[in-house]
């Protein structure tokens, strides 16, 4: 396995010695590499329910106190937890003012004793710490605990899930997985592929319960993950923070943590550290290949006459005039792509509604009929609980579905332009290599796509019509009446239910549409930008150094060939990393 850290290092000290060598355009692409390395962010979300002891696990992991914790419900606002070389916080409000803080004052912000139902209005809270789990972008971030006594909380909780690149489950000995708890579980499952799971305080109960514990949560959790697909990491984060502050080794070997931590660091170096640093190294051999032409095209043009180098200047850009016009064609193609696949969009959607609510209404009915011949209590809130589960279970596929649909078109799109991009720039060095008598070589590659979404359900929070509700169930009108006026209601509760959600998904699906769209148009333009920035820089240096005679025409020259030299070099040194990420990869 390659060694992530060692690479991450290598990778800053490589761009480190290229901003010595590249111009202008060369060093503001590595001035956003850089910011990728140190930004890239992996969302490492800790979920599970409220007093589950997740601030205190966050705590153990970084090995010091920095997450205030209690034994009430406390955290009423997300805190990402990211890396720095000095331990701060700043605090994002929802008008988009920043403040930097202490982070003894860290409570008065994101706790509910402090700021009960976030009345600051705080979006939330970056804390920057050294950690080692922190670098290379890695975010570990806290949200609100769900099934609190806060329904917000809960639902900052739900909103957060789109955000979630990988979690960690956190769950206690006591009490053992709760109802609540295998629901929320599933909810995750629907937006996180790699979830690791924590059965935290076991330092509460003796051997046997411990036991009893584990064997009772992984059963529940195999419900839903499938039989012999679970491993539960059981620990005490609270053993675990107080032997990484007392220096203990003795305690932390009881406390079960770095058997966890071992595991952890393995899935970012090998799940997440080698698709990042792929991607580095493609971006950093890209301004490499980019400053090489730079510099060949200029060694070349200070040999030429003055004028013959004018009348090829010339001649590049009337042959530049024909890439322009190709560029628009490309940009009027983008928007056809958009319209199209917005319209394909909006037809599923309605064929989905017309084929759906008839089908959930009859399935309401049928529920309706079977309750009221059982004569048990309580048929409000069965049916209500009927209509979210048939919700829930219709849109899930179906939602999948759409957006499994939108990325095939999205990819299909994606490689579409993104060879258009590279044809465009291999065309400009081909024309450009023939007037100047060269052979210039791109590098180009094609990135992958974001799928994130925006999207989560929380239907229990949805209203329902509850005054009607309410009204039939407790007003002196005839029972069959008030079983009647259940049923009406809960039918137009499934109508407005299933429209709203429709609309949540068009927006959602639509949103990941344009962001895509308008990543295509700014590579459209940047990418061959830069190359034709790079070309003409190269053509105005050496009309300038012309006239300052041969003597420093060859020192202009001499310093050229070092240049070329030294990222030749480096050039090596960033395929041997290649080499060794595409052996991990495969």
């Amino acid at each position: 396995m390659f060694d992530y850290g060692r690479l991450l290092d290598g990778l800053f000290e490589i761009i480190t010695r290229l901003e010595g060598s590249v111009g202008d355009a060369g060093a503001k692409s590595l001035g956003k590499t850089r910011r990728k390395l140190e930004e890239e962010a992996f969302n490492l979300v800790v979920l599970g329910e409220f007093k589950r002891g997740k601030s205190t696990f966050i705590n153990a992991l970084l090995g010091e106190k920095i997450l205030p914790t209690a034994i009430v419900p406390l955290t009423s606002v997300v805190t990402i937890l990211r890396y720095g070389r000095e331990r701060t916080a700043e605090v994002e409000y929802l008008s988009g003012r920043c403040e930097s803080v202490e982070l003894s004052a860290l409570p008065s912000f994101i706790t509910e004793r402090e700021n009960p139902q976030n009345k600051k209005g705080v979006k939330e809270v970056t804390v920057f710490h050294p950690s080692e789990y922190l670098r290379g972008g890695v975010r570990i971030i806290d949200t609100p605990g769900a099934g609190s006594v806060y329904s917000h909380n809960t639902e900052v909780a739900y909103a957060y899930l789109p955000c979630v690149d990988a979690g960690i489950f956190v769950v206690s000995v006591d009490p053992p997985l709760s109802k609540s708890e295998h629901q929320f579980l599933k909810d995750v499952r629907e937006f996180v592929d790699k979830v690791f799971f924590v059965l935290n305080k076991i330092d509460q109960a003796d051997e046997n319960e411990r036991q009893e514990s584990l064997e009772f949560t992984t059963r529940v959790i195999e419900e839903e993950v499938g039989q012999g697909k679970v491993r539960i990491y059981p620990l005490s984060a609270r053993y675990a923070l107080e032997a990484k502050s007392a220096g203990d080794e003795h305690l932390l070997k009881r406390s079960l943590l770095p058997e966890f931590e071992k595991q952890l660091l393995d899935f970012l170096t090998r799940e997440k550290g080698g698709v990042f640093l792929k991607s580095v190294v493609n971006n950093l051999l890209k301004v490499i290949s980019d400053e090489t032409i730079s510099f060949q095209l200029e060694q070349e043009a200070i040999k030429l006459p003055v004028e013959e180098l004018k009348t090829k200047i010339g001649r590049f850009e009337q042959e530049m005039g024909t890439i322009a016009k190709e560029r628009e064609n490309n940009q009027f193609l983008l928007k056809g792509h958009l319209g199209k696949i917005t319209c394909e969009l909006d037809e599923e959607i309605q064929a989905f509604k017309k084929d759906t609510l008839p089908r959930l209404q009859q399935a309401l009915d049928e529920k309706y009929l079977e309750l009221v011949r059982c004569g048990t209590g309580g048929l409000r809130e069965e049916l209500e609980q009927f209509v979210f589960d048939s919700i829930r279970e219709t849109f899930t596929p179906w939602r999948q579905s759409a957006a499994g649909n939108i990325s095939k078109r999205l990819e299909e799109a994606h490689g579409e332009f993104a060879h258009k991009i590279n044809d465009i720039i291999e065309r400009i060095l081909t024309l450009t290599g023939d007037i100047f008598e060269l052979r210039l070589k791109p590098f180009t590659s094609v990135e992958g796509l974001s799928k994130k979404s925006d999207f989560y359900f929380l239907l229990k929070d949805d209203p329902v019509g509850l005054e009607l509700i309410q009204l039939a169930a407790t007003s002196a009108i005839p029972q069959f009446l008030a079983k009647r006026m259940i049923l009406r209601n809960m039918k137009e509760s499934l109508t407005e239910l299933l429209e709203r959600h429709c609309g949540r998904v068009r927006y959602d699906l639509l949103n990941r549409v344009n962001n895509t769209i308008r990543d295509f148009r700014n590579s459209l333009t940047e990418k061959i930008d830069i190359t034709l920035s790079g070309i003409r820089i190269s053509f105005e240096k050496a009309l300038a150094l012309h006239p300052a005679g041969k003597i420093n025409v060859e020192k202009s020259l001499g310093d050229l060939s070092r240049k070329l030299d030294s990222i030749s070099a480096v050039r090596a040194e960033l395929l041997v990393c290649a080499a060794v990420l595409d052996e991990e990869g495969e």
